[in-house]
Formats: C-alpha cells, sequence, structure tokens
C-alpha cells in the first residue's frame, strides 16, 4: 500500500505540472526537466480534468478534483474540503500513535462516544478550565484515588459518620478523619 500511495503522490503531481501519468508498467522514476536558478515560479499548469488514481484490484483510490482530496479504502477514508479534514472508518478503529501529541483547538472541542469512553494516563492527567469544570453522571460519579483533595491544596481530612471531632474549639477540629478524602 506504501508504494501505491507513494506511486499515487509521484503520478499526482507529474499530472499537474503537465506529465502524462505513468503507465502500469512503467518505473516510478521519471526524469524530471532542470531547475533553473530564476527565482521567478511560472505559474503551473491547471490539471483540466479531476486525477484519480486506484489501486490494481480497486480497493483503494485516490482522487484530487477542484473540490478536495479524497483517500478512499475498504475501512476508510481521509477527505480533505474547503470545509475541513475528515478522517472516518466505518466499524473500524482509527488509530493514531505518536511518541508525543499536541493538539491545539482555537474553539471548542467536543468528544461523543456511542457507548464508553476512556481517558487514561500511564502517569498523571491535568483538567483544568479557565472557568468551570463540570463532571456530571445521569446515574453516579465516582473519584477514586489513595487520597481525594476537594477545594484546595492544604485541606484537611474529612469527618466520616463515628469521626472523633473536637467540637469544645472554634472552628471545630477533626481529631481523626478520612485517610483518602481531603476537603477544604
Amino acid at each position: 500500500m506504501t508504494s501505491l500511495f507513494r506511486r499515487a503522490a509521484i503520478c499526482a503531481g507529474l499530472a499537474a505540472c503537465g506529465f502524462s501519468a505513468l503507465s502500469q508498467a512503467q518505473s516510478t522514476a521519471t526524469v524530471l526537466p532542470q531547475r533553473t536558478t530564476d527565482l521567478r515560479r511560472a505559474p503551473l499548469p491547471v490539471a483540466t480534468a479531476p486525477i484519480v488514481q486506484q489501486s490494481p484490484n480497486g480497493l483503494y483510490k485516490l482522487s484530487i478534483t477542484d473540490t478536495g482530496i479524497e483517500l478512499l479504502g475498504p475501512k476508510g477514508a481521509v477527505r480533505i474540503t474547503d470545509t475541513g479534514i475528515e478522517i472516518a472508518g466505518t466499524n473500524t478503529p482509527v488509530t493514531i500513535r505518536a511518541s508525543e501529541m499536541n493538539v491545539r483547538i482555537d474553539q471548542t472541542v467536543r468528544l461523543d462516544a456511542g457507548s464508553t469512553m476512556y481517558l487514561r494516563a500511564g502517569s498523571d492527567i491535568d483538567m483544568r478550565g479557565s472557568s468551570t469544570v463540570q463532571i456530571m453522571a445521569a446515574a453516579g460519579a465516582s473519584l477514586l484515588g489513595s487520597r481525594v483533595t476537594l477545594g484546595c491544596p492544604n485541606a484537611k481530612q474529612a469527618a466520616r459518620l463515628g469521626d472523633q471531632v473536637n467540637t469544645s474549639v472554634s472552628p471545630a477540629v477533626i481529631l481523626q478523619g478520612s485517610p483518602t478524602v481531603w476537603v477544604c
């Protein structure tokens, strides 16, 4: 598949420059005209027809048209148009693997799952909002951790039903509280 996409990209580039597409028997290597030292570039010739490259078995297709670029396969597609970029997988997983990934969205981000959604990290997860952060569940919500701190970083142990509290001082002092839940 890699060689198919390489060949499709070469053919699309050659077609955009006015060269005829390579036949099935030709090599993907071709001799291009020498570059000139003139820094001004002549306008590229405009393709008069859409460019479509298809794999020999017909399962994969690359299309370049006036409305966008489309890369199709039996389990998914990538479309780039003037309305946006779409990566789609029909009844198949879409996986992005990288050693590091940064995503910057200038406006709204929305993640919708048809059933279950997992957010996992091998180390820390830092979730912040400049104004509010809301966690809501229709059935129930659980915060689990060896220590859950609510409200501020210098919180004190929360009192549970039956914990000892010294009420003779003001404010009252929890003598023995939860080892896992700390509140302000």
